[in-house]
């Protein structure tokens, strides 16, 4: 065995030195059967089921991170809007405000609005493209953990698969079936 007992490997490490000792063991002639050391593959077997609660916590802790993310873009483009909003009401009231003093000059009354209405779409316009990055980041996080994961649970299984069937299964396999 390569590593000591309590060094930090993870399960696909684990699964190497599996797949290691199965692969580098004496073969039994005249079959694909093969001699591993018992002691060896059980502490292998034991230290990868006490270090998947590890992994998939860390998993866990990896979409809780992509949750926050998420909620402080959101959060960050509410803000901004709710900012873009302010000002442009409060650009409209002051062109509202000189235009009254301005009674007598229409056009620049209009174009007060004209300028206000424009501020509004353009925060609108700018919230909605920080939102849309938001969603196309958070997406990308997403699939980026959700390769991660299927890799780690395709590993897992292939480690499974390569493991020995406990005894009783194997014994009910050579038994002949009675219907």
């Amino acid at each position: 065995m390569s590593e000591q007992p309590g060094s930090d490997l993870t399960a696909l490490d684990i699964v190497d030195e599996l797949e290691g000792l199965v692969t580098g063991a004496r073969r039994v002639p005249l079959s694909a059967n093969v001699i591993v050391n018992e002691d060896e593959t059980i502490e292998l077997i034991d230290r990868l089921r006490l270090g998947l609660p590890e992994e998939l916590t860390q998993a866990r802790h990896t979409l809780e991170d992509r949750a926050r993310i998420v909620a402080a873009a959101e959060q960050e483009a509410d803000q901004i809007l709710t900012r873009a909003e302010q000002e442009a009401q409060r650009v409209q009231s002051e062109s509202e405000q000189r235009a009254a003093a301005l009674v007598t000059d229409h056009a620049i009354t209009q174009q007060a609005h004209a300028r206000g209405a424009e501020l509004i779409a353009q925060a609108e316009e700018q919230a909605a493209s920080i939102r849309a990055e938001a969603d196309a980041y958070a997406r990308d996080v997403m699939t980026q953990l959700e390769d991660q994961l299927m890799r780690a649970v395709a590993t897992v299984r292939k480690g499974i698969e390569t493991l020995p069937a406990p005894a009783a299964a194997r014994r009910r396999r050579k038994e002949p079936r009675r219907d």
